[in-house]
């Protein structure tokens, strides 16, 4: 705040020592620009890049009891993601982001789900797992100087991209996330980032079709789907750049 007041104070005297009015409209800008706030915060930056990559743990996607027969779920496979973000930083704390992440899994049916005549069953196809999430981000300043710790809520859509027995299909469906994790400012420009995020996916019963066609040739639905969550708990890492 002391160099701040300084630094007008010079601006002013830079003014009260012109001797014309042409001169003064021509030094006007450059007093402006010493009087802005921008200019004492140097350190603030308004955009970041992100690149990230870690491990997804992912939970099944369930069925519907029928007949008192309790189905076994979907089955999704634990694996590795990747991902980038663009973030705006409205203010010094606070962060609205646009991330895409990419899981590369695979998929099990369970025995009740396909054709009982097709020599795949249970059947075990791809499966690709998009999210497209904007995020808000919340900052928190501790003593450690070059340290952020932050929490983040976000909503978007997921879309799973399943290949097998020559059959390639995607749905997408509403998705959220809640988390928190912590940034580490190697410098002004650059940092490293650490989060731990909760990302489940309400998943539709009336997509059962979709899932059953992996499981062979002729494969038909015995079961349906619940309306209910596929659960992702998504660690992650990365680095990032500040402009």
């Amino acid at each position: 705040m002391f160099l701040r007041r300084s630094r007008i104070s010079v601006g002013f005297c830079i003014l009260l020592r012109i001797p014309d009015m042409k001169n003064f409209w021509k030094l006007l800008p450059l007093f402006l620009l010493m009087s802005s706030p921008a200019v004492f915060s140097q350190e603030f930056k308004r955009f970041e890049f992100h690149v990230m990559g870690g491990l997804t743990v992912s939970g099944g996607i369930p069925l519907d009891t029928e007949e008192d027969i309790d189905y076994d779920s979907i089955h999704v496979n634990n694996s590795h993601n990747v991902g980038a973000a663009f973030a705006v930083n409205l203010n010094d704390l606070d962060t609205l982001e646009w991330i895409w992440q990419r899981q590369f899994t695979e998929g099990r049916l369970p025995a009740g789900i396909t054709d009982p005549g097709s020599s795949a069953n249970p059947a075990v196809f791809d499966l690709n797992i998009d999210q497209y999430h904007m995020n808000f981000l919340h900052h928190y300043h501790i003593s450690v100087p070059k340290m952020m710790p932050y929490v983040m809520a976000g909503l978007g859509a997921t879309t799973y991209y399943a290949s097998g027995n020559g059959i390639i299909d995607s749905r997408s469906y509403f998705s959220f996330a809640v988390g928190g994790g912590i940034k580490y400012f190697v410098t002004n420009h650059f940092g490293l980032r650490g989060e731990a995020r909760w990302s489940p996916t309400v998943v539709s019963a009336s997509d059962s079709s979709f899932w059953c066609q992996f499981g062979g040739a002729g494969a038909a639905c015995a079961v349906k789907l619940s309306v209910a969550l596929q659960d992702q708990l998504d660690l992650t890492g990365g680095l990032f750049f500040r402009f």
